[in-house]
């Protein structure tokens, strides 16, 4: 039996009877769903959506006032046509009323999250555990469809928390990465000097699955088209955090000889979506009930609209109707593989820039987003680079006194990593304007990148 087989079928399950949890159960009921007619999924969205505001209306107190402003008593949305009447959540929502949307019977339950605002806009809230297993069940499988299943070895050119860690938790870290089979490689801190060093990594761990960044993909795979050096034979690659272009997803398939597939997902909510083999983007249904909206309505296949997202097993918070800042379209027809599970055609707005530094450091744009999450007084940014040696960085801080008190260490973080010799422009702008497509473009870089 093969180290993954056997992590998969008596490591994880093992292991998860002890801790009293239930997502490699989870796992395997979602491996079922997926293959459920559109149908079927859809009536299983409306169950789950039908104790989802039952429970919200009951242990909610935000949600009891919202049911009561709208004029509608959760016991009487008995469809999910009538269930789009409901009006959308909002970050702002979400930053106002935070504690009142967290269930009283689940207090002891949650954990709290932080997303980065790939958008600008950064968010704090509760995640319950039956969630997160639901996340890392949907999560497991779809990552599995590229053939990145738990206990086989993965190679994650991903993000590295920022700070300083404790010694305990770093090596409780190592200790779940070894036994996962899973080698990290911090993107944060990646350069032109470096690529070498990080293709030697990958060429010595020699993994199933490459996953990553999309930008910082793209800047290994041109190293390699250029110098050459790769010695190992993967599977597949799985962009993530950003979106991959039709010139960047060739670059990546002629350089790695192997599919390049897409995964669209939020610290909100984990994977939202993920392409299979054939092409499809397919929607998380069974965890989440994604819509995309024109005008208030919904979007026709192919017409592009913003994302709203409501959790269906978020119990400790619920996320009903979220508006997350993205825009995409939906794509209509059932996918070659065979899945009943919907699809997305196109996620647009998620093509943050890459920052260079004097010394010739790489940083993606994911990076700001990544730290600022940390400083609660930041309500939106947008980093601006012109120069190479310089950064712009607007600031949205109602609360003056406190970024007045967590500038040092605002600047201290982003120098940690882009070196002394940036420049760092602290602006505090009373707003910051979207794009063309309504949203918020958090990192802009004006200087082109040359590997």
């Amino acid at each position: 039996m093969s180290y993954g087989l056997l992590y998969r079928n008596i490591l994880w399950p093992t292991y998860e009877r002890l801790r009293g949890r239930y997502a490699q159960q989870l796992w395997k009921l979602a491996e079922q769903r997926q293959w459920l007619s559109a149908d079927e999924l859809r009536c299983f969205q409306q169950n789950e959506v039908t104790k989802l505001l039952q429970h919200a209306n009951m242990h909610c107190s935000w949600y009891q006032e919202y049911f009561k402003r709208v004029g509608l008593n959760s016991n009487q949305i008995q469809t999910l046509d009538e269930f789009q009447r409901l009006p959308l959540l909002t970050k702002s929502d979400i930053r106002q009323s935070r504690e009142k949307m967290l269930a009283t019977n689940y207090r002891r339950q949650v954990y709290e999250h932080k997303t980065g605002g790939s958008s600008g806009v950064p968010l704090q809230f509760y995640v319950s555990r039956n969630s997160y297993e639901w996340r890392w069940a949907v999560t497991s499988r779809g990552y599995g469809w590229a053939g990145a299943l738990d206990g086989e070895k993965i190679f994650y050119l991903w993000s590295a928390p920022v700070g300083r860690q404790s010694l305990l938790k770093r090596a409780k870290s190592a200790t779940q990465y070894a036994i996962l089979r899973r080698k990290y490689y911090n993107n944060f801190r990646l350069r032109k000097s470096s690529l070498p060093h990080c293709l030697e990594s990958l060429n010595r761990f020699a993994p199933r699955v490459l996953v990553g960044y999309t930008t910082m993909l793209e800047y290994l795979a041109r190293y390699i088209k250029l110098h050459g050096g790769l010695r190992i034979k993967l599977q597949s690659v799985i962009t993530a955090a950003e979106t991959v272009t039709p010139a960047q997803r060739e670059l990546l398939r002629e350089v790695f000889q192997v599919p390049v597939l897409a995964s669209y997902g939020s610290r909100e909510f984990m994977l939202i979506a993920m392409e299979c083999k054939h092409g499809g983007m397919h929607i998380s249904a069974d965890n989440l009930l994604v819509e995309c909206l024109r005008d208030g309505i919904p979007a026709t296949p192919g017409e592009l609209g913003q994302v709203v997202i409501t959790d269906l097993h978020n119990y400790g918070m619920p996320f009903i109707r979220y508006q997350i800042g993205d825009v995409a379209t939906i794509r209509a027809g059932q996918c070659p593989c065979g899945r009943g599970l919907p699809m997305l055609q196109d996620v647009h707005g998620r093509l943050p820039d890459t920052i260079q530094t004097p010394d010739g450091k790489l940083i993606s744009g994911i990076f700001f987003p990544h730290l600022l999450k940390e400083f609660d007084w930041i309500e939106q940014f947008q980093v601006i680079q012109k120069e190479l040696d310089k950064l712009h960085v607007k600031l949205v801080a109602p609360d003056r006194r406190a970024a007045e008190q967590g500038l040092p260490q605002l600047r201290q973080e982003i120098l940690t990593v882009t070196g002394k010799d940036m420049q760092i422009e602290i602006i505090f702008v009373e707003d910051i304007p979207r794009t063309a497509t309504g949203k918020h473009r958090a990192v802009i870089s004006e200087i082109p990148v040359n590997i």
